[in-house]
């Protein structure tokens, strides 16, 4: 009997797959038939994740570079398309987190850290999309994260603003069949301890394959909890 692989030849480009959140979901999508591209800061950051969805027999490419510009987003979606010819699916997984409260947060930070988790998303979403309603359609994921001890305002902030660009993302691009979503990974420290066959590494792949596929229209714009669909 041939494997069931619901995202045959589909390409998703993964942002932040170097981290372990994003490599939790590159092993989830490599198991589907998709064909990855996994990025990051730094090459450094990527090798581990290459050598896992490697062994798990998924084709993908490595790309690296700053996001937090409109010029490098737009050439990671063009490098994509080269490498591909077709971009079905764009998940975020970057999260800068500086651990500075309100009163001692240092602007640098404070901006660097929007440009990452929320302009970066954007302009990957607005380059991502126009390839998407070329083709037909697609799929757009944000996943937001927190930490469990105490709020963050830069990763806090950032993290809502995901949510207002999901939606407005949804609404806009309904009549191009692209739809967009946010997941609520939770606790970005349990992520770095979380082995990829856990209970909780499985549930979040399951959302956001399934988050792939037609069906899963009805919840674009809304905000998932794995293990709650």
């Amino acid at each position: 009997m041939e494997a069931y692989l619901p995202l045959q030849d589909k390409v998703v480009l993964i942002v932040g797959a170097g981290r372990p959140l994003g490599r939790i979901l590159a092993l989830g999508f490599a198991r589907t038939g998709a064909k990855l591209a996994l990025h990051d800061l730094s090459p450094v950051h990527l090798d581990d994740t290459i050598n896992q969805v490697h062994a798990l027999g998924a084709e993908s490419h490595s790309y690296t570079g700053d996001i937090g510009k409109g010029l490098p987003c737009r050439a990671l979606i063009s490098d994509v398309l080269d490498d591909w010819q077709r971009l079905d699916v764009l998940v975020t997984c970057l999260h800068a987190a500086p651990a500075a409260g309100l009163l001692e947060l240092d602007e640098w930070d404070w901006t660097r850290t929007l440009e990452l988790n929320l302009s970066g998303p954007f302009l990957l979403a607005q380059a991502a999309a126009a390839v998407m309603q070329e083709q037909g359609g697609g799929t757009l994921i944000f996943t937001q994260a927190s930490t469990a001890d105490h709020l963050l305002p830069a990763l806090t902030a950032s993290q809502a603003g995901l949510v207002g660009l999901a939606r407005a993302a949804a609404l806009e691009l309904l009549a191009y069949n692209i739809h967009s979503f946010t997941i609520a990974a939770g606790d970005l420290n349990a992520w770095e301890a979380a082995a990829s066959d856990s209970r909780a590494s499985l549930e979040l792949q399951e959302l956001a394959v399934r988050l792939c596929n037609p069906a899963a229209a009805r919840l674009s714009g809304q905000v998932i909890f794995p293990g709650r669909q």
